[in-house]
């Protein structure tokens, strides 16, 4: 039953805002909730499953975002073919920078991932060759049309954007999912609970964090690319280190390590400040 749920429930978040005939406000409240709980269950794999506390995380939606709008913006392609790149671009980065601090523990690995969190925020401030500097990365597109089980599909309209973010949360959960209930999930758990026990049980802990910081990343990329196409600029601001606090704060508040926490988290932290 678990594939007829996943795709009831990807059919039910890509219609509800057509069938319910939500208002624009609404419908952009849930679009924003999306591009933030998209993340949050990236954090959440890192923070509640893996133990790991970043508080960098905004840098990585930030390099989706961008990567999102420059291949767009300067390069020309669609929202589609740089999609791709927007998730692998930020998981790379996440791999990197994980094999460099993921050997400091606690309080270290924190301040570590803040400092890196810091210095994104400054290259997307100040290369404005690249990046546009503080006023952003301006005109980046909504997606284009694209053909979802033999149905062409368009998301240029707010309600039916509203529904591809829906339906990627949707998939992100159901991803999510599977990591956790997989071996890999297994070994998190493991190195979260007692990091000596597992490493002298056999488990390569460095490996394992390393993989989960990429993850986590990934998660992040395709938030940052949603996010920005829904808002249609990519700036600085959007990604400085006050969005790190508030995406650690939606994965504890709603729960973390929980399936739906994230998405909770989100959906409080967006809509109640409305």
């Amino acid at each position: 039953m678990r594939l007829p749920a996943f795709l009831a429930a990807l059919i039910a978040a890509a219609a509800a805002p057509s069938v319910l005939g939500l208002s624009p406000y609404a419908l952009h409240i849930l679009s924003l909730t999306a591009t933030f709980a998209i993340p949050a269950i990236g954090l959440d794999l890192m923070l509640g499953h893996a133990g790991l506390v970043s508080l960098g995380h905004a840098g990585f939606v930030g390099i989706g975002a961008y990567a999102l709008g420059i291949l767009t913006v300067r390069a020309g392609w669609t929202f589609w073919q740089a999609l791709p790149v927007a998730v692998l671009l930020p998981a790379l980065a996440g791999a990197a920078i994980g094999a460099l601090c993921l050997r400091l523990r606690t309080h270290f690995f924190m301040i570590v991932t803040l400092a890196f969190g810091l210095i994104l925020h400054a290259v997307m401030n100040n290369w404005e060759a690249l990046t546009g500097g503080p006023a952003g990365l301006p005109g980046i597109p909504r997606p284009e049309g694209a053909a979802v089980f033999g149905l062409a599909m368009g998301f240029r309209r707010l309600a039916d954007f509203t529904s591809l973010a829906l339906g990627l949360t949707v998939v992100a959960l159901a991803a999510s999912r599977l990591l956790v209930r997989s071996d890999f999930g297994r070994l998190l758990a493991a190195m979260r609970q007692d990091e000596v026990l597992a490493a002298a049980r056999g488990v390569n802990v460095t490996a394992c964090k390393v993989a989960a910081f990429a993850l986590g990343s990934a998660f992040a990329g395709l938030g940052g690319a949603l996010k920005a196409s829904f808002l249609r600029v990519a700036a600085p601001a959007s990604f400085e280190m006050l969005e790190s606090i508030n995406l650690v704060l939606m994965v504890i508040v709603g729960g973390a390590g929980k399936l739906f926490g994230p998405v909770l988290g989100a959906l409080l932290f967006v809509a109640l400040p409305e």
